[in-house]
């Protein structure tokens, strides 16, 4: 008969080793991998009976060799989850070859009838903190020695860090529910207590402090505009034209007729100088031309009217002339502004949800969409007794704030978002302020 060559068996055990190691790590969840652990690591080393044990306040036996499905409280899972509790109790052993001399009076009495006389604890230690979360227990009729547990504990070695990569990501509080870190939980309703500025978020806009509105004088149509968006203007300046051609006609018309009336009243003054009874007709002549020319002057005044005028110098605030040409408008209609453009102040649009306690002189900073590197401070001045809808449909307040010296004014009408702070709460209520209103509102508090 052939002696094997000793180096041969050591290549087969390091292949096999390999093998149940990349085996271990494809395995696609615990299960798997629990099954791998108590039934194929026989391939490497013969044994009877393999065991997976997972400590923890929950403590069990995760995986039994030849066994597909387990009952937590079946008498030998019991008995093999309390041998694995007795060996780990004390001490940090890696490994520990045992037999029944080892274990307590309460647990050898039933050794002989579940196991064979010689077993092996392997630890499995999680590699981020090097602390043990289970063991493989093996079971066999001959001594285990030296060389075989050292193959062991390579092949734990895998299995442990396989069954770490399949567990789910450990949330970041988890850590801080240690025993070791239980000290610090005192100061958590500490922190809740410190004191914070209470503060709220609005959509803001730069907007002209006391601008003269441009309204409509007359019913018509808007026929040209002579100016743009943000113009600068002067005192007097043409900025809008109304539709006058019904204006100019009924005028034409109206001269004409003054016209006649003088006509004819200078020919009934010849007449009269003959005849009286000319001379009665002048007065009801005379009234005629004061009719004509009172209606001349009217219609002079309206047509002067239908040009609009600049009441003084500013900047023309509007959006955009195309969507008023050819619109109609009603006396008193605003059409636009005439705003100083040094004198500018924030409009912001706080929603119902979100007011807070509020006083005169609180603090406001507002960032421009367009600049938000640059944040403008102001106090807040004014605050709308009654919310209003705005464009969005949503229910806000209308806040006003004064912005403090600055060497540039903002161009009026820029948009972003203004923060405005309130009161000093404490770290609880600015976290749970909107939560807790939500609870007041569901219970009817």
């Amino acid at each position: 008969m052939e002696s094997v060559d000793p180096r041969q068996l050591q290549l087969q055990g390091l292949a096999l080793l390999l093998q149940l190691q990349r085996k271990a790590r494809a395995s696609e969840d615990t299960t798997a991998l629990g099954f791998t652990m108590v039934n194929e690591t026989r391939s490497l080393l013969p044994y009877r009976q393999a065991a997976l044990w997972l400590a923890g306040p929950l403590a069990q036996i995760r995986a039994v060799s030849g066994v597909a499905l387990l009952e937590a409280d079946a008498p030998y899972l019991v008995w093999l989850r309390e041998t694995a509790e007795a060996l780990f109790s004390s001490g940090d052993n890696v490994w520990r070859a045992f037999s029944a001399n080892d274990l307590p009076s309460s647990l050898v009495e039933h050794w002989t009838d579940w196991c064979a006389p010689y077993g092996l604890a392997l630890g499995l230690r999680d590699h981020r903190n090097n602390e043990r979360f289970g063991a493989l227990l093996l079971f066999r009729e001959q001594p285990w020695h030296e060389g075989e547990i050292t193959l062991l504990l390579e092949l734990a070695d895998a299995y442990a860090h396989a069954w770490q990569a399949l567990q789910p990501r450990q949330l970041w509080w988890r850590p801080l529910l240690a025993a070791k870190h239980s000290r610090w939980w005192w100061l958590a309703p500490a922190v809740l207590l410190l004191p914070v500025r209470l503060s709220v978020l609005a959509p803001a806009e730069i907007a002209a402090i006391d601008p003269t509105l441009v309204r409509a004088p007359l019913d018509g149509v808007v026929d040209q505009f002579h100016v743009q968006p943000n113009q600068p203007v002067e005192n007097g300046q043409l900025l809008l034209s109304l539709e006058n051609t019904d204006i100019a006609n009924r005028l034409e018309v109206a001269h004409k007729a003054l016209a006649v009336a003088e006509a004819e009243y200078r020919s009934n003054a010849q007449l009269a100088v003959l005849d009286n009874k000319n001379k009665a007709e002048l007065s009801v002549l005379k009234s005629k031309i004061d009719q004509h020319a009172a209606e001349v002057n009217y219609l002079q005044d309206q047509f002067a009217r239908s040009e609009i005028h600049a009441p003084h110098a500013g900047i023309s605030v509007f959006a955009d002339a195309q969507d008023w040409l050819g619109k109609p408008v009603a006396v008193g209609e605003r059409i636009l502004q005439i705003a100083d453009a040094s004198r500018v102040e924030v409009w912001m649009e706080l929603p119902v949800a979100d007011l807070i306690a509020l006083e005169d002189g609180a603090e406001t900073v507002m960032y421009l969409n367009s600049d938000p590197q640059h944040p403008l401070e102001g106090k807040l001045y004014s605050v709308a007794y009654q919310p209003e809808a705005t464009a969005e449909n949503v229910l806000a307040y209308r806040l006003k704030a004064q912005l403090d010296s600055n060497e540039q004014p903002p161009r009026i009408g820029l948009k972003g978002t203004a923060k405005i702070y309130g009161p000093k709460v404490s770290l609880f209520y600015y976290l749970f302020r909107r939560p807790l209103a939500g609870l007041r509102q569901w219970l009817g508090m």
